[in-house]
């Protein structure tokens, strides 16, 4: 089977890694991949690539002169959308899966493509977050507005990806145009919980899959806590904890509310690891602070992972985060909300804990009951690896990927509502 993707980046971060981990699985099972993306990829791959980005967007002097914004995306966007129906006319795949689209906006993308994709061949979009079917928002908190339209009222316009909130309203009318004129689009989301909510908006009526990610097993896996610790030169006192987030400062990765935990709870003396970028200062009395920077080597974060007694997760929002699937996979139980995703991920007795409410306390108040079942033998690696390679494995992800692909490509997909694999239904929910 030959499948085109095509995503923002082949770079390290959660939808990016996601997809580029499930196109090399497909490759090893023997299929056909060709990446399409907005700039050259710098690392060796198996596939074939096209960079999708017009050879000469208009220049941005010339455009901030004579065109406004929309006008200027509207110009770019024509270009690159002729060329993706060129490349896809060449290379007719069977099947077309579209992963994230919102971090190549400057390059002229747009849920415009999706257009061109699904008259060249049946195609599939992975909901990586919520942004199709919101006007802007990777994620809306508390904010409904996705459900009856989106509009100038946005509560965080300025928020990746920003946009100005005269122009949030004909955002979401665009994509509900867009869902609207395609009703044979298939979507796959990792999560029931999304999945709900972009059913209860405006993919109702649209076929959704639920698919979780995979996790490189072999990669990621338990090894000996006092090794990885010494390869890492931690100096444990007390509790080992890991939190980590692609920017630690971002208003997501809820940095604010571990901090809070760590300064109400009674844990004892307790030795953080932080992993990931953005800015971090920790002065806490009985907490040691160790930040490993920004990483991209996976065997580093493996030693991470394998380092800590208990990871935490404060993002107050979330699909599924791969950080929480690699952790498991690495034997090391989480500990986070009981929001979004996360429930899904988080089972109590099996792979962690769950704070009930997004708030400091809260959170506080989890970490002791772990830490309180940690220290009366209570052991989760075990469990936890089992639910890794029960449930995250990627042979088993692309395997129902495949069925899905090969579904569309013989019959078709009947617009309709699948949530799981026993078709049932979920109500949306509050994130």
């Amino acid at each position: 089977m030959h499948i085109a993707i095509i995503s923002d980046a082949a770079t390290p971060g959660g939808a990016s890694s996601a997809s580029v981990r499930l196109a090399e699985t497909l490759n090893r099972l023997g299929e056909r991949v060709t990446w399409i993306g907005p700039v050259e990829d710098t690392e060796t791959r198996t596939w074939e690539m096209r960079m999708l980005r017009p050879a000469r967007l208009l220049p941005r002097r010339v455009a901030r002169r004579l065109l406004s914004i929309p006008s200027r995306e509207k110009w770019d966007g024509t270009a690159v959308q002729k060329l993706l129906d060129g490349f896809l006319r060449e290379l007719r795949p069977d099947v077309i899966h579209v992963s994230n689209l919102h971090s190549a906006t400057w390059a002229g993308w747009s849920e415009d493509l999706l257009r061109v994709c699904r008259r060249n061949a049946p195609s599939v979009w992975t909901l990586h977050d919520a942004w199709s079917f919101t006007g802007r928002c990777v994620y809306f908190y508390e904010c409904r507005k996705f459900l009856t339209g989106c509009d100038a009222t946005c509560p965080t316009p300025n928020e990746y990806p920003a946009l100005a909130p005269d122009r949030i309203a004909a955002a979401w009318d665009s994509k509900r145009r867009l869902l609207a004129a395609l009703p044979d689009l298939a979507a796959v989301s990792p999560s029931q919980w999304l999945a709900g909510n972009a059913a209860a908006g405006i993919w109702k009526g649209h076929r959704i899959e639920v698919i979780p990610y995979g996790v490189p097993l072999e990669t990621y896996h338990p090894m000996d806590r006092g090794t990885a610790r010494r390869l890492l030169g931690v100096n444990r006192q007390g509790t080992v904890l890991l939190a980590a987030a692609h920017g630690l400062d971002d208003r997501r990765a809820g940095t604010d509310l571990l901090l809070g935990a760590l300064k109400e709870s009674s844990l004892g003396p307790v030795t953080l690891i932080t992993m990931g970028g953005g800015s971090v200062r920790i002065e806490i009395e009985g907490v040691n602070h160790r930040h490993l920077g920004y990483v991209s080597d996976e065997q580093t974060k493996v030693h991470a992972f394998n380092a800590a007694d208990i990871f935490v997760s404060s993002a107050p929002v979330g699909n599924q985060p791969l950080v929480c699937l690699e952790s498991i996979a690495c034997g090391t139980p989480v500990v986070a909300f009981n929001a979004c995703g996360l429930p899904e991920v988080v089972r109590p007795g099996q792979t962690g804990w769950l704070a009930a409410t997004i708030s400091s306390e809260s959170l506080a108040r989890a970490l002791e009951e772990a830490v309180r079942d940690l220290s009366r033998g209570i052991n989760l690696r075990d469990s936890c690896r089992r639910v890794a390679e029960t449930d995250y494995c990627p042979e088993t992800q692309a395997a129902r990927y495949l069925e899905l692909y090969s579904e569309l490509i013989g019959r078709g997909t009947a617009p309709m509502e699948r949530f799981s694999a026993n078709g049932i239904a979920l109500k949306a929910e509050k994130m």
